[in-house]
C-alpha cells in the first residue's frame, strides 16, 4: 500500500524553505503551465475570429449596435491577453528561480478574469433568432454565478499546492479536451451568428442549432475554469479520475447532440445512424472486459493521450460545409453523404481521445488484461476515424469536381 504526503503535512513535518517543500511547489507550477498552455491555445482559438471579423468589419452595425460592438471588442481583447499572461508569468518565475515562483493564486486571477470575459462575449456573439434571449440571460446567469462562486470558494480556501503528479496529468488532459471541444464550438456558434444576418437560417433550424452550441460552449467555459482551479477532493484518485471523466463525457455528449441535430436537419431520421459510431466502440469495449478476451495488438498508444489536432480539422470543415448547407434550401446529396462521413470521423476521433486519456488507465482494475482491452478499443477507434476522413476526403473531391463543372 502507498502512502502520500500532502504539502501541509510536508510543512509540519519540515520547517522553514527546503529542497522537499520546493519540489512539491515545482510541481504545482508544472501543472499550471500546461493548463495555462491549453487555456491560451483555446482563448486564442476562440478570439481570435472575433477580433477578425470586427476588424475587417464582417459584423453588421445595425443588427448589434455600436455600444455592443464596442463591448464585444474590449471583451475579446480582455480575454484574449488575459488568457496568454499567465504563460508569459509562470514562464518568466521558472525561467528565473531567483526571483520567486509566481504564486498560483495571480495565475489563477488571470484565468478567472479571462474565463469571465470568455463568457460575456459568449452571450453576446449570437443573436435573438439564433439564441433567444431568454436563453442566453438564464444560462449566462447560471453560468457566471458558477464562475463566481468557485472563484470565491477558491480565495477562501487553501487550495494551492495539494496536488500529486499523476492527479496534475489526469487534470492537464481533461482540461486539453474540454479547451479543444469548447473551442471547436465557439468557433460554430460564430458561424452561425455571421450566417444569420440575412434571417435565412432560422426558418431550417438554425435557432435549435445555435442554442445547443450556446448552452454546450457557456457550460464548457465553466468546466475548463473549474479544471483549472481544481477544489480540494482532487486530492483523491477516485474523485480525480471520475469526476474529470463525467466533466469530459459531458462534453462528448453535447458535441455529439448538436452533430446528430445538424444531420437530422439536412437528411431527416437516416441520420440516426449516428448512433452506430459510439454503440459500436462501447459494446465493442464492454464485451471484450465482460468476456475477458485476449489481445495480441501491442500496446502502443496506452500512455499517451490521443491527439485532438485531427479532430479539429475535421470539425472545422465540418462547421464550413454544414453551416453553408444549412442555409441552402437544397443540399446536394454529395454534400449530405460528405457530412455524415465527417460526423462520423468526428464521433470516432473522440471516442479515441477519451479511450486513451489517463482516466481510463487510472479507473481500471489492476492488471494488465484490462488495459489492453480498453486500449485495443481505442486502436478500433483510431482506425475507423481515420477510415471515414478517407471516404470524406474523396466526397470532397468529388463535390469540388462538380462545382467546377458548373
Amino acid at each position: 500500500m502507498k502512502y502520500y504526503l500532502s504539502v501541509q503535512d510536508l510543512n509540519k513535518a519540515v520547517c522553514g524553505p527546503s529542497k522537499l517543500c520546493r519540489f512539491w511547489v515545482f510541481v504545482e507550477m508544472v501543472g499550471l503551465m500546461n493548463r495555462s498552455r491549453s487555456m491560451a491555445e483555446g482563448v486564442v482559438v476562440m478570439v481570435c475570429p472575433v477580433l477578425l471579423a470586427l476588424a475587417l468589419d464582417k459584423v453588421d452595425h445595425k443588427v448589434y449596435g455600436h455600444r455592443a460592438l464596442m463591448a464585444m471588442l474590449t471583451m475579446a481583447g480582455v480575454t484574449l491577453i488575459s488568457g496568454i499572461c499567465p504563460v508569459l508569468l509562470l514562464y518568466f518565475s521558472q525561467r528565473f528561480p531567483a526571483v520567486g515562483y509566481v504564486k498560483p493564486v495571480v495565475t489563477v486571477g488571470l484565468a478567472t478574469l479571462s474565463y469571465s470575459c470568455l463568457l460575456i462575449l459568449a452571450c453576446f456573439i449570437p443573436q435573438p433568432n439564433i439564441v433567444p434571449n431568454h436563453i442566453r440571460y438564464t444560462v449566462g446567469a447560471i453560468c457566471g454565478f458558477l464562475v463566481l462562486l468557485r472563484t470565491v470558494f477558491y480565495y477562501l480556501g487553501k487550495n494551492v499546492g495539494t496536488y500529486e503528479q499523476n492527479l496534475h496529468d489526469i487534470l492537464d488532459e481533461s482540461h486539453e479536451f474540454l479547451t479543444g471541444v469548447t473551442g471547436i464550438l465557439f468557433l460554430g456558434l460564430e458561424g452561425l451568428a455571421l450566417e444569420s444576418h440575412g434571417n435565412q437560417m432560422f426558418p431550417k433550424g438554425g435557432a435549435a442549432l445555435g442554442t445547443i452550441s450556446f448552452i454546450v460552449c457557456a457550460l464548457g467555459v465553466c468546466l475548463m475554469y473549474l479544471e483549472m482551479t481544481p477544489p480540494l477532493y482532487f486530492n483523491l484518485k477516485t474523485w480525480t479520475v471520475g469526476f474529470t471523466l463525467v466533466l469530459d463525457i459531458f462534453m462528448a455528449v453535447g458535441t455529439f447532440a448538436l452533430l446528430i441535430v445538424t444531420m437530422f436537419k439536412l437528411m431527416g431520421v437516416p441520420a440516426l445512424v449516428l448512433f452506430t459510431p459510439p454503440v459500436g466502440i462501447i459494446g465493442e469495449l464492454v464485451y471484450r472486459v465482460a468476456a475477458n478476451k485476449e489481445v495480441t495488438t501491442p500496446d502502443t498508444d496506452s500512455k499517451v493521450p490521443a491527439s485532438l489536432e485531427l479532430t479539429r480539422v475535421t470539425f472545422t470543415g465540418f462547421l464550413a460545409v454544414s453551416i453553408t448547407a444549412i442555409s441552402n434550401t437544397s443540399p446536394s446529396r454529395l454534400t449530405v453523404f460528405f457530412l455524415l462521413f465527417v460526423a462520423a470521423a468526428i464521433v470516432f476521433g473522440i471516442l479515441w481521445r477519451l479511450l486513451t486519456q489517463s482516466q481510463i488507465r487510472s479507473g481500471l482494475p489492476y492488471g494488465a488484461s484490462p488495459a489492453q482491452q480498453v486500449a485495443s478499443s481505442a486502436n478500433l477507434a483510431s482506425f475507423c476515424t481515420h477510415f471515414f476522413i478517407v471516404i470524406a476526403t474523396i466526397l470532397f473531391l468529388a463535390m469540388a469536381g462538380a462545382a467546377r463543372g458548373k
